[in-house]
């Protein structure tokens, strides 16, 4: 029986071996996956900044674009009116001219229409310089 004492002793060595070994192993990655979670929180975190920075950049150039379109939109409707005004205005000329039934009145008042129309468009392209500016 002494052999299988001394077998027995082995195998008792081989895993008490084992088990420190597996301790050992088992403390490395725990270790191991303390720091790669660090790590992956870390990334996480940075991905989630840049995500926001992003579409924080988006919304806001987003909300230019809309705003610009919106100003070019009442440029051209502006635009549109003092063509209209210009050509009444031609037209009134005109007829003062071969007819002088037109009042000056009328013709200041659509110089004074004109006017304005040229400042409001002019204000609005300003607008839209601020915005691209930015």
């Amino acid at each position: 029986m002494g052999r299988f004492e001394e077998l027995g002793k082995k195998l008792d060595r081989l895993a008490e071996e084992a088990r420190k070994t597996t301790q050992t192993g088992i403390e490395k990655t725990a270790v191991g996956t303390r720091e790669w979670k660090r790590y992956l929180d870390d990334m996480a975190e940075k991905i989630k900044r840049a995500t926001q920075e992003g579409l924080e950049k988006f919304t806001t150039e987003t909300k230019e674009f809309g705003q610009v379109a919106r100003l070019r939109s009442q440029i051209r409707d502006k635009k549109r009116q003092l063509q209209e005004k210009l050509s009444k205005m031609g037209e009134l000329a005109f007829q003062l001219k071969l007819y002088e039934k037109v009042e000056e009145e009328e013709l200041r008042k659509l110089g004074d229409e004109i006017s304005d129309l040229e400042k409001e468009i002019k204000e609005k392209e300003e607008e839209i310089q601020k915005l691209k500016s930015r």
